[in-house]
Parts: structure tokens; C-alpha cells; sequence
């Protein structure tokens, strides 16, 4: 009973590695696995046109992209909640992008992070282990609302509370498809 009760303090505490609070404001291959789906998106005109311009703010972006992009991502974090709820690991690091493969397999950077953990002696070794302490259960059951574009390739996809934005996920388009891109610390 005592692990687990710390598992999950563990869990709660690593949000803070793995997503961010902000105010509103090179050629990969992409698996096979990770395919563009056009899903539509109903809203009114207004909440559209209000969304729109809260996402793109001054990134020239049309609203014929704006909703094609943020129709692939909430599919995608769709997908990603499957993942999650089924600890596929396997599956999920398809649609990690490579840049952040490398830096979280590093064991310098994994053993970075897991110093940051609320427990101590609790020590990432290998990507699965980030998978596994952090990125699941900071995400886990969590609602992302719209997205935030950083620039035509990099987007936030976001929990939108007041005038606050919840970062739950970074994405970043390679070769047409968006990949989850994880943040050095």
C-alpha cells in the first residue's frame, strides 16, 4: 500500500516535468502508424472564429489549416489516450518525434529528471521509464480544448482554464504529420 500510495504522489508530482501553465497568447521519416484523418469539428462561427484567433495569433495560418491541423491532433491525442490507458508503450513511441527520442533516452538527461521526482530513489533509466512515471500520468484523463501555434510547424495542444492555458503537449510537423515533441528540461 505504501508504493503505491507513493506511485501516485509520484505521478501527480511529475506534471510539472511534463506540461507547462502559460498565459493565452530537418527530414524525419514518420511511421507508417501515424497517418493524416480529417475528422470535422463542429462549432459555431463565432466560437470558431474566437478559437481561430486565439490559436494562430499572429502566425499566418489559414482557418482552412487551423481547423485541418487541430482536427489531426485531437485525433491524435485520442489515440494517444488508448495508448496511455493501455501502458502501450510500443505504440506510443511512434508518434514521438525523433529529436525527442534521443534527448529522454539519454540517461544523463533521464537521470536529470528523475532528481526532480518527489520520491527519492525512484530513478528513470530508459525511455520506457518516462513513459511510464511521467508522460502517462500527467496526461491521463485530461482534456485538451484547442490548440496554440508556435509557429507553422510547432503547436501546443492545450486545457483552456479562464485566461490560462494548461500545456499538455507540444507537437511538431514532420514530413505532413504532427509528432508529440517532449521538451528538454
Amino acid at each position: 500500500m505504501k508504493k503505491i500510495f507513493l506511485l501516485l504522489w509520484t505521478f501527480s508530482s511529475f506534471l510539472f516535468l511534463s506540461c507547462e501553465t502559460t498565459q493565452s497568447a530537418g527530414q524525419e521519416s514518420v511511421p507508417e502508424s501515424v497517418q493524416k484523418v480529417s475528422v470535422p469539428v463542429q462549432q459555431s462561427s463565432a466560437q470558431n472564429d474566437d478559437e481561430y484567433h486565439r490559436s494562430v495569433n499572429d502566425i499566418e495560418v489559414t482557418k482552412e489549416t487551423f481547423a485541418e491541423d487541430k482536427t489531426e491532433i485531437m485525433k491524435i491525442i485520442g489515440e494517444l489516450a488508448s495508448i496511455m490507458s493501455d501502458g502501450d508503450y510500443n505504440s506510443w513511441i511512434k508518434y514521438i518525434d525523433s529529436e525527442s527520442v534521443k534527448y529522454w533516452s539519454n540517461s544523463q538527461n533521464l537521470g536529470r529528471a528523475s532528481k526532480m521526482l518527489p520520491v527519492k530513489g525512484l530513478r528513470m533509466n530508459n525511455l520506457r521509464d518516462y513513459f511510464t512515471y511521467v508522460f502517462v500520468p500527467s496526461r491521463k484523463g485530461r482534456q485538451v480544448d484547442e490548440i496554440r501555434y508556435i509557429s507553422k510547424e510547432s503547436v501546443k495542444a492545450v486545457q483552456v482554464s479562464g485566461s490560462t492555458d494548461i500545456v499538455y503537449y507540444y507537437f511538431t510537423k514532420v514530413a505532413g504529420s504532427w509528432l508529440v515533441h517532449i521538451p528538454p528540461l
